[in-house]
């Protein structure tokens, strides 16, 4: 159960952190309205991510999940830093 538990948990928190992040570096004229709205959406999301490892029959399974929603949203969260927001040197 804790195995599920912290899978979902992580994986929630990044997902929560990093979606809003991704909408405001891509839509930097509307940032208070995705801001905003990313919030409300993101706790539901999280939720939603929780439920969705909880639901799984083992601790490996709810890893996999989380791992299924965790890189691709890190991977694309680092491509959009490095080409909208990264060094300007």
């Amino acid at each position: 159960m804790w195995h599920k538990t912290f899978a979902g948990f992580l994986s929630g928190v990044v997902v929560m952190i990093l979606v809003p992040s991704i909408l405001s570096l891509w839509l930097v004229a509307h940032i208070n309205v995705i801001l905003a709205t990313s919030l409300v959406l993101a706790l539901a999301a999280w939720a939603g991510v929780m439920t969705w490892c909880y639901g799984a029959e083992s601790g490996k399974q709810a890893w996999q999940r989380a791992g299924i929603l965790t890189i691709p949203t890190i991977i694309i969260f680092v491509i959009t830093f490095f080409t909208a927001a990264g060094p300007t040197g």
